[in-house]
C-alpha cells in the first residue's frame, strides 16, 4: 500500500491518499423503482422506504424552511394566482390548467417546490412565506392547490414556521374535510426531512440519520428542455457530500481527484451515466465520480450497470482513495490544509472544515512584510470544502494565509517556489 501525507496545520488535519481494493456492489430499489435506498460508501445500505408513501417533505435542518413535493408519484403543485390567504374559504380554481406548475430543485435539498416563487430581490421572502425579523417566524402568505398521486385535488396553506415547528392546513377544494397539522423539527433531529402523507393524514419518519449516508438511489424529477419536469432514475448525494464528475478518462486507473473541483449539486452523479438503447441500458464508459463522503473521505465510484425497471438494480464499483482525519482543537479554530505546500505551478488546493450555520467566509493572503496581497471569498457550506487558489500573482517566497468565518479563524504558512 502506498501512502503520502500532505503538510498540515499541526494537530488539525491529515489527508492520506491510499490505494485500496476495488469493491463491486449492487443496490436494488425494486421492480418499478418502488423504493428509495440510502447508502453509505463505507458501510453499505442504511435504509429503504417506499417511494410513494409520502406527499410532502419538510426540511428540518437548522433554520431551513424548504418544503418539497413527491413529484415521482405524479404529485403536482400550483400557487393560487388570484389572491392570498384571505381567499382560503373562497378559493376559485377556474383556469387551473393555465396556472404554472411548481417543481423541486434537482440540485439542492434546500429548494423545494414551495420555495420556487421566492423573490430574489427580497431577502425576507421564502416563497411560501415571509420571514418576520421581530419574532423570527416565517408566516405563510400563499395558498396552493395540490394534485395527489390518487388524482384527488386539495387546497393547502403552510401557515407558519414558528419556534422550530411547521404548521399547515389542507382541505378538499370545496372546503370540506379540513385538517390542521404540525411537524416539530426536533422530533427528527439528525435527519434531513420529516415527511407527511396528505392522503393518509400521517407524519412519516422515512430516512436514516444524515450522518449515516452519502447517496440515495431513487427516482426524481429533472427539467429537460422541451419536456419540462421529467421523472428520471438515478443517484443523488447527501447535503454535505460533494462530487467531482470526470469524463474521458481511463475509469480503471484514473485517481487524480485533486485535479478536479468538487460540486455541491446533489445531482452531480444523477441519471445520465446510462442511456436506454430500446431494449437495454448502455453505461457511459470513461466516466468517474469522485465522492467526498459525509466524513470527508474520498471515494472513486464507477457506474458499471443498470437493470432497468424489472429489478431496479444499480451496479457500480467503489474504492476509497483518500482519507481525511480532522481533530478540532478549539471552537474558534478552523481546520485547514493547503496542498501542495511548498507550491509550484498555477494553483494550490485549500481544504477547510466549517461548522453548520456559517454565513460568511473569506481568505486573506499576507506577505512577510504584513501586506495583504490577495483575498478570496469562500464557500460557506457546512463540513469539508475545497477551493482552488490561483498563484498567478504570487512571486516566490513565504506567505501567511488567514481563513476567517464568523469569528473563527486559522492561519497557515504557504511557501511558493
Amino acid at each position: 500500500m502506498k501512502k503520502f501525507l500532505l503538510p498540515v496545520v499541526a494537530g488539525l488535519m491529515t489527508l492520506t491518499a491510499t490505494a485500496q481494493t476495488v469493491q463491486q456492489d449492487t443496490v436494488a430499489v425494486g421492480a418499478g423503482y418502488a423504493n428509495q435506498v440510502w447508502y453509505s460508501l463505507a458501510n453499505g445500505i442504511q435504509g429503504s422506504a417506499p417511494k410513494n408513501n409520502w406527499d410532502l417533505a419538510f426540511n428540518v435542518v437548522g433554520s431551513s424552511s424548504s418544503i418539497h413535493i413527491n413529484t415521482i408519484t405524479g404529485t403536482t403543485l400550483w400557487i393560487y394566482p388570484k389572491g392570498d390567504t384571505a381567499d382560503w374559504a373562497g378559493l376559485d380554481t377556474t383556469g387551473l390548467a393555465t396556472w404554472g406548475k411548481l417543481d423541486n430543485s434537482d440540485t439542492s435539498w434546500f429548494v423545494g417546490a414551495f420555495d420556487a416563487t421566492t423573490d430574489p430581490e427580497n431577502d425576507f421572502d421564502l416563497g411560501w412565506g415571509v420571514y418576520n425579523m421581530v419574532n423570527h417566524h416565517v408566516v405563510g402568505d400563499s395558498i396552493y392547490v395540490i394534485k395527489l398521486a390518487n388524482n384527488t385535488y386539495q387546497k393547502l396553506w403552510i401557515e407558519r414556521l414558528a419556534s422550530g415547528a411547521y404548521y399547515f392546513r389542507h382541505a378538499n377544494l370545496d372546503g370540506t374535510n379540513e385538517m390542521q397539522h404540525s411537524i416539530v423539527k426536533t422530533d427528527y433531529k439528525g435527519k434531513n426531512f420529516a415527511y407527511f402523507s396528505l392522503q393518509n393524514h400521517a407524519t412519516l419518519d422515512r430516512e436514516p440519520a444524515s450522518a449515516d449516508w452519502d447517496l440515495v438511489f431513487t427516482q426524481y424529477a429533472t427539467i429537460l428542455p422541451g419536456y419540462g419536469a421529467y421523472s428520471v432514475t438515478g443517484i443523488l448525494s447527501n447535503r454535505t457530500v460533494k462530487v467531482a464528475k470526470v469524463k474521458g478518462v481511463d475509469a480503471a486507473s484514473y485517481n487524480d481527484f485533486g485535479a478536479h473541483t468538487f460540486a455541491t449539486a446533489i445531482n452531480t452523479i444523477g441519471y445520465n451515466w446510462k442511456t436506454f438503447t430500446g431494449s437495454d441500458y448502455a453505461i457511459t464508459d470513461s466516466l468517474v465520480h469522485f465522492v467526498k463522503d459525509v466524513k470527508g473521505d474520498v471515494w472513486k465510484v464507477v457506474c458499471t450497470g443498470f437493470g432497468g425497471s424489472s429489478k431496479g438494480e444499480f451496479m457500480f464499483s467503489k474504492e476509497k482513495i483518500a482519507s481525511v482525519g480532522i481533530a478540532k482543537t478549539t471552537a474558534s479554530t478552523i481546520p485547514v490544509v493547503l496542498y501542495p505546500n511548498p507550491a509550484q505551478g498555477d494553483n494550490i488546493t485549500l481544504i477547510y472544515d466549517l461548522q453548520e450555520g456559517v454565513q460568511s467566509a473569506h481568505m486573506d493572503v499576507f506577505n512577510m512584510a504584513g501586506q495583504k496581497v490577495y483575498s478570496q471569498l469562500l464557500n460557506t457550506a457546512a463540513g469539508l470544502n475545497q477551493e482552488q487558489v490561483s498563484l498567478a500573482s504570487f512571486t516566490a517566497g513565504v506567505y501567511m494565509i488567514r481563513i476567517q468565518a464568523d469569528g473563527q479563524q486559522s492561519t497557515q504558512k504557504l511557501i511558493v517556489r
